[in-house]
C-alpha cells in the first residue's frame, strides 16, 4: 500500500496539487494539463453492469457512476474511473455492442491488469482526496494533516 500511495502522490504533484485536493481540484488540473474536458454524468444501473465506467472521446472524457447508491460508493467509483484516465489506461475496443459488454464485464473480477491497478490507485485515490470538502470539519482537517516519515500523525 505504501508504493501506492507514493504514486497516487506523485500523480497529484505531477498536476501540480497540493495534499490532500478536492475532487474539484483535480478535475480543473486535469483539464488544465490534458486539454481535455472531463464530465461525471450519473446513471441507472441495470442489473449486472459494472457499477462505473469511463469513455474517451476527441476532446473530452466522460465518467458514468451509478445514480442509486451511497455518496461514498459513488466517490470511490468515480476514483476508479479517475485512476483509468490518470494512468492513462486506453478502454477496451470492442466491436460488442457497449451496453452488451456493460451488463456482461462486470467489476467482480480483475483479470485485467488495468482494472487490478485501477481499482488499488482508485482506492488510494479516494484516501488521498478530500471528497467531502464543505461537510463538518473536513476542510480543516485536511488542511492541517502532517505527514511524518509517511504517516499520518
Amino acid at each position: 500500500m505504501r508504493n501506492e500511495r507514493r504514486r497516487v502522490r506523485a500523480l497529484l504533484k505531477k498536476f501540480g496539487l497540493p495534499a490532500h485536493p478536492t475532487l474539484d481540484q483535480l478535475v480543473t488540473a486535469y483539464e488544465a494539463q490534458t486539454g481535455r474536458e472531463l464530465l461525471f454524468i450519473e446513471r441507472e444501473l441495470q442489473p449486472g453492469e459494472p457499477s462505473g465506467l469511463y469513455e474517451r472521446y476527441l476532446t473530452q472524457d466522460r465518467i458514468y457512476y451509478p445514480r442509486h447508491t451511497s455518496p461514498a460508493h459513488q466517490n470511490l467509483v468515480k476514483c476508479h474511473e479517475l485512476a483509468h484516465l490518470l494512468l492513462d489506461h486506453q478502454p477496451r475496443a470492442t466491436t460488442i455492442a457497449p451496453d452488451v459488454v456493460r451488463r456482461v464485464l462486470g467489476r467482480s473480477h480483475y483479470d485485467d491488469p488495468a482494472e487490478h491497478e485501477a481499482e488499488t490507485i482508485g482506492r488510494v485515490l479516494y484516501l488521498e482526496l478530500n471528497l467531502a470538502p464543505d461537510e463538518g470539519s473536513a476542510p480543516h482537517v485536511a488542511s492541517s494533516l502532517v505527514h511524518r516519515e509517511g504517516r499520518h500523525v
